[in-house]
């Protein structure tokens, strides 16, 4: 009877402390909670979004990488990054460097509608709550004209904190599948010069009006006329595809 009676206070004393216990770590779990409550109420946390104006519109973002792009009935969007270092980290199981910044170019019927550019720095984000922060992204909204916009930037954080485990980025998957190989080879095309790419083997003198004609957009065209005569068949070949890539240099840089 007395061994029945000790297991029974025993069991008794257990469920006692289990139940201080979990009162205990909901106690504080809600004091968590209102503290940070009360600190944003007193200011010590920033409005979200408060720092936009960090964020400037990024002047080379046409050196930027377009590594996704996207098309919703009558919307098109380019998503550009502004160094392929951060495409590697991306690649390599790396979180986005300090710097990177990623804009989204987007075109409603063919014209150009907005620019939504997110950027990371270290240290950014520090000044909101723990719920409500990017990591150390900041946003900021731009019209065609890339004046600042007057959005809620608050949205723009709600939006990207569903992918935290991406780092708060919406196309990593893009991201990753990009293949860093298609920047070189752009690279190597664009380094060709265009007076490289005409082809001038089929060239050939067939009348001396051509040449006239063709010097008639120059200025020094009276020049030309005078020496044509002169000149044997092979120089007046010469001579016209001179004049040619005068006259394709010229409507280039115009």
């Amino acid at each position: 009877m007395k061994k029945r009676l000790f297991h029974s206070l025993a069991l008794l004393l257990a469920l006692t402390l289990t139940a201080c216990n979990n009162n205990d770590t909901g106690t504080m779990d809600s004091s968590h909670q209102e503290e940070n409550s009360s600190r944003a109420k007193s200011g010590e946390y920033a409005e979200i979004g408060s720092d936009a104006n960090l964020v400037k519109f990024p002047e080379d973002l046409e050196k930027g990488i377009i590594f996704a792009t996207y098309d919703r009935g009558n919307i098109h969007e380019d998503i550009y990054v502004n160094n392929k270092e951060a495409i590697e980290a991306v690649q390599n199981g790396e979180e986005t460097p300090s710097g990177t910044v990623i804009t989204l170019v987007g075109y409603e019927d063919g014209e150009l509608d907005q620019y939504l550019v997110m950027e990371k720095r270290t240290g950014w984000g520090s000044q909101y709550s723990p719920e409500e922060r990017n990591g150390e992204w900041e946003y900021q909204a731009f019209t065609p004209d890339k004046e600042v916009r007057p959005d809620n930037i608050g949205r723009c954080f709600s939006c990207h904190a569903n992918q935290e485990r991406d780092d708060y980025m919406n196309s990593m998957d893009q991201m990753k599948e990009f293949d860093l190989g298609d920047i070189s080879q752009s690279k190597n095309s664009s380094s060709e010069t265009p007076i490289a790419a005409i082809p001038t083997e089929h060239w050939r003198v067939s009348e001396v009006s051509e040449v006239s004609e063709i010097s008639d957009h120059l200025n020094d065209s009276k020049d030309v006329n005078k020496e044509e005569s002169n000149l044997k068949n092979e120089e007046k070949a010469k001579k016209i595809q001179a004049v040619l890539l005068k006259m394709y240099l010229q409507q280039y840089k115009s």
